[in-house]
């Protein structure tokens, strides 16, 4: 390929926590958008930040859901460049997606469609390196709005996406975390609880433990004895920890 030819390619960047989900998108963008050349995927946001305004991309595919630092975070954080835009990678419902298109950036719902894919790259490409106005709106937007309704779930199988409502519970079990979901079913995630953590503040979840993370929603009552305990609508019992007592008894007391 000449200089010529990669200059008149559409440069973007990839930023997602999965690399499966950077595997998969940087695949649907080489098979149906020729026109986009990948100039760099990032696993950390962090990372990412650091590097993005060296690469100057046209297009950043970002993933919301990240610890340490979400979508949200990151694009707003990179909001003083100018000619880039914004495409998410999302599980949000199709409310919040419909939003989105109020600004010049869009979105993509995992697991990505191609069609999709396609309709949000020629959308770019129409405004490559006009300044996009419409990302700070979007931010405030989102910001305003409660409309996540499900998680993303690694698992050795692939990645689910689940809804909020339906855990119940999580439990860790070393680096790995059990998802106890309505209707009995249980998944086993390669994230840690600490990464749920980060995904799950005020979003209805409480950590009571270092092994658990429960779903207020799905709280049926708070047991005082034996140093305190919850029950859950699955009938299952967790230990509310020392340390998380009082912290807790406050937040369910709101």
């Amino acid at each position: 390929m000449t200089n010529s030819e990669i200059k008149q390619k559409i440069k973007a960047v990839i930023v997602d926590d999965e690399p499966n989900g950077i595997d998969f998108l940087k695949y649907s963008i080489e098979k149906h958008c020729p026109e986009v050349m990948i100039a760099a995927t990032f696993n950390l946001p962090l990372e990412a930040l650091d590097q993005i305004p060296m690469l100057k991309p046209d297009i950043l595919f970002v993933d919301i859901e990240m610890p340490r630092l979400n979508g949200f975070e990151l694009v707003e954080k990179l909001s003083h460049l100018s000619g880039m835009h914004v495409i998410f990678t999302t599980a949000y419902n199709e409310f919040a997606l419909k939003a989105f298109r109020v600004s010049a950036t869009d979105y993509l719902l995992k697991p990505v469609d191609p069609d999709e894919l396609k309709q949000a790259v020629n959308k770019v490409i129409t405004l490559t390196r006009e300044e996009n106005t419409g990302v700070a709106e979007l931010l405030d937007f989102i910001k305003s709005q409660n409309t996540v309704k499900k998680i993303s779930v690694t698992t050795d199988k692939g990645i689910y996406f689940i809804e909020q409502d339906d855990v119940i519970y999580l439990q860790s079990e070393g680096s790995y975390t059990h998802l106890f979901l309505r209707g009995d079913k249980k998944i086993l995630s390669s994230k840690s609880i600490g990464d749920f953590e980060e995904v799950l503040t005020d979003k209805g979840f409480f950590r009571i433990h270092h092994s658990n993370i429960i779903n207020v929603t799905h709280l049926s009552k708070y047991i005082r004895q034996d140093g305190g305990y919850v029950e859950m609508s699955n009938g299952a019992t967790l230990t509310v920890s020392r340390r998380k007592k009082d912290e807790f008894l406050g937040y369910i007391q709101k």
